[in-house]
């Protein structure tokens, strides 16, 4: 008798399923992120980085997280706390999209 092993590829990283759980964790790393910035500066680019590679996993490929780096890699806006108000956006744009699904189209 022959025998099958399944074995599942541990390097793809599936996203949260769950929107709230999504924007929970986006917005607990951005704090987190910007938090660190501010009290280990020398450690901005570690936090960066983290930072970038979670929004990856979270979010997928998007081009805003391209314009969310930019000011974090220019001197004196990394003091700014970029990365949160980005989480923030991208939360405030996924309510609105799921709104915006769900509502009737108004011209009707």
């Amino acid at each position: 008798m022959k025998r099958t092993l399944i074995i599942k590829d541990a390097a793809t990283v599936q996203p949260p399923r769950s929107g709230k759980m999504r924007a929970m964790l986006t917005m607990a790393c951005a704090i987190a992120a910007d938090g660190l910035q501010w009290l280990i500066p020398p450690l901005w680019p570690v936090c960066d980085g983290a930072m970038v590679i979670a929004l990856l996993i979270l979010w997928g490929g998007r081009w805003e997280i391209l314009v969310a780096v930019i000011p974090e890699l220019i001197p004196g806006l990394d003091l700014f706390p970029t990365w949160t108000l980005f989480a923030g956006y991208l939360v405030f744009r996924r309510g609105n999209a799921g709104a915006s699904a769900v509502s009737p189209d108004p011209r009707r």
